[in-house]
């Protein structure tokens, strides 16, 4: 569980996910907003519907939108830069080693982990450390 500040009325709250932003007594009002948002840029005439066609605003040429983010035809848009995918930066970095644990035990590791702040990993290599320096 991980202990989050509502962004909206500032009370700590307890969750599964490190992503939530608000308490369960502000999610729905903010989910309100949200609606209410979406609904004024969409009455305004301001929200770009997908598959209408738009003048990029680089070239001057027509093109469809596929997307309700895009702003400019393919040949003006930006290449997106790729990062290196997480595989690629553990093969060149680290060793792999494969642990059997017993049936059930998984879990309790993982949790075990968690409550101490660290990842699996972490916790193994702490562990490996800490007998290294005890059993020299």
């Amino acid at each position: 569980m991980f202990t989050c500040k509502c962004e909206m009325c500032g009370m700590e709250f307890q969750t599964a996910s490190n992503r939530a932003k608000y308490c369960k007594y502000c999610r729905d009002k903010v989910q309100v907003l949200r609606n209410r948002a979406y609904k004024e840029k969409k009455e305004s005439g301001t929200a770009v519907k997908i598959s209408s066609e738009q003048v990029c605003p680089l070239c001057g040429k027509t093109f469809t939108v596929t997307s309700g983010s895009q702003k400019y035809c393919k040949d003006c848009t930006p290449p997106r830069k790729k990062a290196p995918s997480n595989t690629e930066y553990l093969k060149g970095h680290y060793d792999y080693i494969r642990v059997n644990v017993p049936k059930c035990e998984r879990e309790k590791i993982k949790e075990y982990a968690q409550s101490q702040g660290m990842s699996v990993n972490k916790l193994l290599l702490t562990a490996l450390e800490e007998y290294r320096n005890n059993h020299s």
